[in-house]
């Protein structure tokens, strides 16, 4: 009974110990805003990059869905739009329709 109360006792204690936190300091500045600030786009710059990549992204989608392709092809094009929006494939599948729509 006697051991039984010190072990109580004693990991109470060890319970009670108070937190204390590193102390890390979050850093101000990336080394690429210390050296090259001109570089470092700001946070609406970003934002508005964004939103034009999703707006682009949003018709590009929209073009597959309209096109008289197979849904194999479409489907291969909706995964390589969803991976990589401006790659190579997407891009010339792109241009291929663009060129369609203005011999018509």
């Amino acid at each position: 009974m006697v051991g039984f109360l010190f072990f109580v006792l004693g990991t109470n204690h060890i319970m009670a110990q108070e937190y204390k936190p590193s102390a890390q300091e979050v850093k101000k500045h990336t080394v690429m805003e210390m050296y090259e600030p001109d570089l470092v786009l700001s946070v609406a710059e970003r934002k508005q990059l964004k939103e034009k990549r999703e707006n682009s992204i949003a018709l590009r989608k929209r073009i597959l869905d309209t096109l008289d392709i197979s849904e194999r092809r479409r489907e291969r094009l909706l995964k390589v739009l969803n991976k990589n929006p401006f790659s190579n494939e997407m891009n010339k599948a792109m241009a291929d329709i663009d060129f369609i729509e203005e011999e018509q």
